[in-house]
């Protein structure tokens, strides 16, 4: 089982495109070796979804992701979290840049026209912006993001 602790904003998940699988929308803020639930005390905000990100790279997308502001809300978010969590955090990437996962690419080396439509279709969410009210502590086994535990932030 793996889980994160996230966000999971009012976006239901986009359209499907061959080779390109949408999921539930989120905002991965740490990942975790196992579940633990905690506390923590934080304000909500208000984020806005900014232009498409291919991630790991351009050149070999595995998800395809809009970038969320304000990076300094959710990285201060992020590290009040990592605080609180110790141990369990499991981290692969040094840099935390914060971004709304969309789509998973399923085709093994994809070219631009391959991904293209996904691409677009969720570049129409660009601009758009919601409040951060909860986040949620998410099991992602076999993709289906399942909120099993929600912290509420304060107004």
């Amino acid at each position: 089982m793996s889980y994160i602790y996230g966000i999971l904003p009012p976006i239901h998940p986009l359209r499907p495109f061959e080779g390109v699988v949408p999921v539930k929308p989120h905002i991965t803020l740490v990942k975790l070796e196992r579940p633990l639930r905690i506390e923590v005390r934080y304000r909500q905000f208000v984020a806005s979804l900014g232009p498409v990100v291919l991630l790991p790279s351009q050149s070999r997308p595995r998800y395809i992701a809009l970038r969320v502001e304000p990076l300094g809300e959710f990285a201060a978010l992020r590290t009040l979290l990592m605080a609180s969590l110790g141990g369990v955090v499991r981290e692969r990437h040094a840099e935390f840049k914060p971004h709304l996962t969309v789509y998973s690419v399923r085709i093994k080396r994809p070219s631009p026209d391959d991904i293209r439509p996904a691409v677009e279709e969720a570049a129409r969410y660009a601009g758009t912006a919601f409040e951060v009210k909860a986040v949620h502590l998410i099991d992602t086994t076999g993709g289906a993001y399942i909120p099993v535990y929600t912290l509420v932030l304060h107004g």
